[in-house]
């Protein structure tokens, strides 16, 4: 398994906003739906991938918030590096790869996919079975 395929929706999301230019934690926060707290985690997350290079700066910033004037620490900015491009490039490769099928190649592929998750099932049972009886 490859880093990318580590990225869970929040990470795909963040690390589009950070591509169209969105790039601190509070901007992202403003038009998500998600905690500032998560989306913090996650650019360090996409940090450590190498999908983005984060910086803070040094001082603070002001904010009105609630038409009162406050002061929080500067955030965390991400750019996007080559290899966060070249992720964003492939998903969306990956996505338009399903756009292109018909009706009936997206039937026949939900129906694979069911029956790859039913063995998998079933071979989880196998082996739940199995640690429970060594138990």
């Amino acid at each position: 398994m490859s880093k990318e395929d580590q990225l869970r929706d929040i990470d795909q999301v963040v690390l589009q906003k950070v591509a169209e230019g969105v790039d601190t934690t509070h901007k992202i926060s403003e038009i998500t739906t998600f905690e500032t707290h998560r989306i913090r985690y996650s650019l360090k997350k996409l940090d450590s991938l190498e999908l983005l290079k984060l910086e803070k700066q040094d001082g603070t910033v002001e904010r009105i918030v609630d038409g009162q004037r406050r002061v929080f620490q500067s955030p965390l900015q991400g750019e996007l590096t080559d290899r966060g491009e070249g992720c964003l490039k492939q998903n969306k490769e990956d996505l338009n790869r399903y756009q292109d099928l018909t009706h009936e190649e997206l039937v026949e592929k939900v129906l694979e996919l069911e029956s790859q998750f039913e063995e998998l099932q079933r071979s989880f049972d196998v082996l739940r079975n199995q640690v429970q009886r060594e138990l």
